[in-house]
């Protein structure tokens, strides 16, 4: 488990040795990496493709903060309270759309995203439709308002970590095994007694529940939201994450999120047209490196340091 004192260590560094724009992109990371972490255990382990997620991360944003402002709760607390919802959510999402396979259950969760979109631009009484949702509470410790950067950094890189380990967690166990069974044909699981639609009804749930998490923490991050970034191509993001870390590689998903987080700051300019970027390297990523980007480059190294070894040795 050296990954995680090493991964403690970076953003220890990043906090102390790391300017605003730094420590503000960590954050920014740490935010997208839950929804991303989510979609890994749908997708990448159990197979099921959802152009939806960025749904569950709104729906934990907007929950999180109505539930905040009319109930009085503390910041954690709406967004753990939102996050179960929204896990409800999923779970219900699953019992309709699992029904389906392949393309058919793309377009399904495709179709469910944009619904769920079109209703944060449509109800103004809830949402204040294209005007947005100002004066949301900041995160808070013991009364302490986490305003900075940096303050909200050990927060949301906390939530990360936990997610991270139950993952693993989740993964190495019986039920993790028969994820990845499903995924390679869920005949054979359901042949095997196995309720193979409760499972993935499940994992939907785990995964709605991670998206929420990070959308409650980035509302009360920034104070303010809007339908925008929580459109279409933040699922494609999201998905395009998953591709370059990857699909079944808790860590490597960490390493996409990064990556296309760093990308996003370079293709700003683009505007709205960013979609299209997005979606390339989604195809690239796919056709030239289907175990992701880190493995694909750091794989032919590896071999050719072995290669190198070997000659030496002789």
């Amino acid at each position: 488990m050296v990954r995680i004192p090493l991964l403690i260590a970076i953003l220890v560094a990043c906090l102390v040795t790391g300017g605003d724009y730094a420590i503000s992109l960590a954050v920014v990371i740490g935010l997208q990496a839950l929804p991303a972490l989510g979609l890994t255990l749908l997708t990448g382990y159990t197979g099921q493709i959802s152009l939806g997620h960025a749904a569950f991360y709104g729906l934990g944003a907007y929950g999180s903060a109505l539930i905040g402002a009319a109930l009085g709760l503390p910041a954690l607390l709406s967004v753990i309270i939102a996050s179960a919802l929204v896990a409800g959510i999923a779970w219900a999402i699953g019992w309709l759309v699992f029904r389906l396979k392949g393309h058919h259950l793309a377009m399904a969760t495709l179709a469910f995203g944009i619904i769920v979109q079109i209703a944060f631009v449509e109800m103004h009484f809830l949402t204040g439709g294209p005007n947005g949702l100002s004066g949301i509470e900041p995160l808070s410790i013991f009364g302490k308002d986490l305003i900075t950067d940096a303050q909200v950094l050990p927060v949301v890189w906390g939530a990360v970590i936990l997610a991270v380990l139950f993952a693993q967690n989740l993964i190495s166990s019986p039920a993790g095994l028969v994820m990845r069974a499903i995924a390679e044909g869920d005949k054979v699981v359901g042949s095997l007694g196995n309720d193979v639609a409760a499972i993935k009804r499940k994992v939907m749930m785990l995964s709605g529940f991670l998206c929420a998490v990070g959308g409650g923490l980035y509302a009360h991050y920034v104070g303010y939201l809007s339908p925008g970034p929580f459109d279409v191509g933040f699922s494609v993001r999201l998905l395009l994450m998953v591709a370059l870390g990857g699909f079944a590689n808790i860590w490597g998903v960490l390493f996409g999120v990064a990556f296309v987080t760093l990308v996003g700051e370079a293709l700003k300019p683009l505007g709205a047209f960013d979609v299209i970027a997005y979606g390339t390297l989604l195809v690239v990523s796919v056709i030239f490196f289907p175990r992701g980007l880190m493995a694909g480059i750091a794989e032919p190294v590896v071999a050719q340091a072995r290669r190198f070894r070997k000659v030496a040795a002789r």
